[in-house]
């Protein structure tokens, strides 16, 4: 892999401790850049990853689903100018063994004469900030769509749909079942490790963000964490969160089912960097499935609000 394909690859991609290759363990991680030409896109990955698959958007519209093919996967760009974003959606393994393992593309080739160009902002770019949203498996855009229920749509999440509508990159750090409590169903990654790193020894890229929407506490509550273990678990995450995110403005989504609301409000109370968000009354249903694209639709919209006065 040249070193300038790196540029191509969202934060939630790190370099590969000593080999070539990036890695990422984040359902949504996504690559970006501009071809002015046809030409053929090849990943290549580290092993053959069952039911890999990706979402490729051209020129702001989801254009299509993609397979990987053993450890592969090739893409046909067609001729003219187009901006590419190819985002993660799934494949079949377990959250915990994402975290351990992670999702390795070893080698990237483009067979067309002209360099692709990279969309994303340097990692200190001032002037381009992103914007960075934390949480749960409904950040990451998890098991939305689908009669079953079980199919990931990440480019169609929340996160995704506020970023685009203010033109801004998106930095995502979301995992499905945690929380800040040990009620919480999985408890790797703990939501602080998140922060830091994007896997086990796996340090993640720090990049450039002044506003910082999170959205913790909807497995905790749904699991049984009573208040005062919930408070404990909140007042040190957000300690946590202001020294990884330092100058950011930090805006706190309640639960959907409102719990711990009045935790939220004296814990964030102790600084001036969060603003918190109450949700209760947007509506949202998180049982038996998660929410679908409407809901998602309705979240970006209430949410747009708060990030546009401040943006």
């Amino acid at each position: 892999m040249k070193e300038s394909f790196d540029l191509l690859f969202s934060p939630e991609w790190s370099v590969l401790p000593g080999k070539a290759g990036m890695i990422t363990s984040q359902y949504g991680a996504y690559l970006t850049f501009e071809a002015k030409e046809a030409g053929q896109l090849t990943l290549t990955f580290m092993e053959a990853y069952p039911d890999l698959t990706f979402t490729l958007t051209v020129d702001g519209q989801d254009k299509e689903k993609v397979l990987a093919n053993d450890d592969r996967l090739a893409i046909e760009l067609p001729d003219g100018k187009h901006e590419y974003v190819l985002t993660l959606d799934q494949w079949a393994t377990g959250q915990v063994a994402f975290w351990q393992t992670g999702l390795v593309i070893e080698d990237l080739a483009w067979s067309g004469k002209t360099a692709l160009r990279p969309k994303l902002p340097g990692a200190f770019d001032e002037k381009s900030p992103y914007l960075t949203f934390v949480g749960d498996s409904i950040v990451a855009g998890e098991a939305m769509v689908g009669a079953s229920h079980d199919e990931h749509q990440p480019t169609q999440s929340f996160p995704a749909l506020v970023a685009k509508e203010l033109n801004r990159p998106l930095n995502r750090i979301a995992y499905g079942g945690t929380g800040l409590t040990t009620a919480a169903p999985f408890q790797e990654p703990k939501a602080i490790d998140a922060l830091w790193r994007v896997g086990q020894d796996v340090p993640r890229r720090r990049v450039v963000t002044k506003q910082v929407v999170v959205a913790y506490g909807l497995n905790d509550g749904n699991y049984g964490a009573d208040a005062s273990d919930f408070a404990f678990g909140l007042r040190v995450y957000l300690l946590e969160l202001v020294k990884r995110f330092h100058g950011a403005h930090f805006y706190l989504l309640t639960p959907w089912t409102g719990a711990f609301t009045d935790i939220f409000e004296a814990e964030a109370a102790r600084f001036d960097c969060f603003t918190v968000i109450e949700t209760k009354d947007w509506d949202i249903q998180t049982r038996p499935h998660h929410p679908g694209p409407k809901d998602h639709q309705k979240i970006a919209k209430k949410l747009m609000t708060y990030l546009k006065e401040e943006n």
